[in-house]
C-alpha cells in the first residue's frame, strides 16, 4: 500500500526561443533514483546547442549557460533541477520540442526555496498544478511580503512579462496570473528577511 503518486507533464520549448521551464515532479522518487533530478536525465535528446542557465539571486545575473551536444548527446556540464527550481531553456532546434517530466508528486513539508531578502530567484510549482498566481499561496504554502511580485517569461517578445504585485492591504496580487505546470517565474522577495518557502500538498 502506497500514498505516492506518479505522472508526467509535457512541456513545450518553441523553436529559437527562451522558456522559463520549472520541474513539478520529483524524478528522483524520494531520492531511490540517483540523479533522477540532474538535468542529464530531464532533458535527453534535445535540440543539438540548446542551452540551460539557472539564475544566480546573489549576482542578480544567469550563471554561464550550459550547452547541449548533438554529437555526443549530453551536456556541457550538470546541475539538480529538483521540483520548484526553474532554469532558463534556449531551444536551438528547427521545430518545437516537448519535454517531458516524470516523476513522483512531492507531497507533505517540502522546502521548495530560500529566497533571500530583496532578491529575485527563478523557481515554479513543486507540484505539477496548473491554475492562477495565487495558487502558490493558498494551496502551496508561499507566504508573500508586501511588494513581492511574481514575473514569467514571453519567449515571442524575449523577455518578462509584466509582474503581479502582492497588496499586504488586499491580501491579494494586483491581477490574475496564470502558471502552467513546468513553467518557470521569476519571483522577487521584497521583504525585510529570506522568504523560506516551504510546501504541504496533498493529493485529494
Amino acid at each position: 500500500y502506497s500514498l505516492n503518486v506518479v505522472g508526467y507533464v509535457n512541456v513545450t520549448l518553441p523553436s529559437h526561443q527562451f522558456t522559463a521551464v520549472a520541474n513539478p515532479l520529483d524524478a528522483s522518487v524520494g531520492g531511490t533514483v540517483a540523479g533522477g533530478n540532474d538535468i542529464t536525465n530531464l532533458f535527453q535528446g534535445v535540440a543539438a546547442s540548446s542551452t540551460l542557465a539557472t539564475f544566480n539571486s546573489a549576482l542578480n545575473d544567469y550563471d554561464p549557460s550550459l550547452t547541449f551536444s548533438g554529437k555526443s548527446g549530453t551536456w556541457s556540464g550538470n546541475f539538480t533541477m529538483p521540483p520548484g527550481k526553474g532554469a532558463l531553456y534556449y531551444n536551438n532546434g528547427a521545430s518545437d520540442t516537448v519535454v517531458t517530466f516524470v516523476g513522483q508528486v512531492v507531497q507533505g513539508n517540502y522546502a521548495v526555496a530560500n529566497i533571500a531578502s530583496h532578491t529575485f530567484q527563478l523557481a515554479g510549482s513543486p507540484v505539477p498544478l496548473g491554475g492562477d498566481v495565487s495558487d502558490l499561496n493558498t494551496k502551496l504554502g508561499l507566504v508573500p511580503s508586501a511588494g513581492d511580485t511574481v514575473a514569467t517569461f514571453n519567449g515571442a517578445a524575449n523577455d518578462w512579462n509584466a509582474a503581479v504585485t502582492w497588496s499586504a492591504k488586499s491580501s491579494t496580487w494586483t491581477a490574475p496570473l496564470a502558471i502552467a505546470p513546468g513553467v518557470g517565474f521569476l519571483y522577487l522577495n521584497n521583504g525585510a528577511s529570506a522568504n523560506t518557502w516551504v510546501s504541504n500538498f496533498t493529493v485529494q
